[in-house]
């Protein structure tokens, strides 16, 4: 009788212990829908930055374009009071440096174009363009 008990016991202490295990967690069931929106969501957010560094290097360029435009414009005001071989000289530092603001210009509004990937293969292009574009400013400036 007491092995009986004992084995009565034991059962149920062991039935109770199996009650009492939590099941451990299983990984969430992951439905088709579920990574649907999971994947539209990361590539909306995506889009939100690529469109945010875009605009900022936009507006960066832009900021450049404005500054080399005003020393632009300076150069052209001393110009006029210059006069002989010194006028000469100036007068075409101005005209390669408005060739090289035009190119600036002009990739600069393909940039505020362009869509997707094609902003980041311009990207290149204008910063080359305005950086050649602030030598030539800078050098012009320097000489005359």
């Amino acid at each position: 009788m007491n092995r009986l008990l004992m084995l009565m016991l034991l059962s149920l202490s062991l039935a109770l212990s199996a009650c009492g295990k939590k099941e451990e967690a299983a990984p969430p069931a992951t439905s088709a829908e579920g990574v649907k929106q999971e994947a539209t969501a990361a590539i909306g957010a995506a889009e939100d930055q690529a469109k945010k560094m875009r605009d900022e290097f936009v507006a960066k360029a832009q900021q450049e374009m404005d500054e080399l435009n005003a020393n632009l414009s300076e150069l052209k005001t001393k110009a006029q009071t210059l006069t002989g071989e010194a006028r000469v000289k100036i007068d075409q530092q101005i005209q390669n440096l408005e060739q090289e603001q035009k190119t600036a210009t002009d990739k600069l509004g393909e940039l505020k174009a362009a869509t997707g990937e094609k902003w980041n293969e311009l990207k290149a292009g204008v910063s080359e363009s305005v950086d050649r574009f602030k030598q030539s400013v800078k050098t012009a400036k320097e000489s005359s």
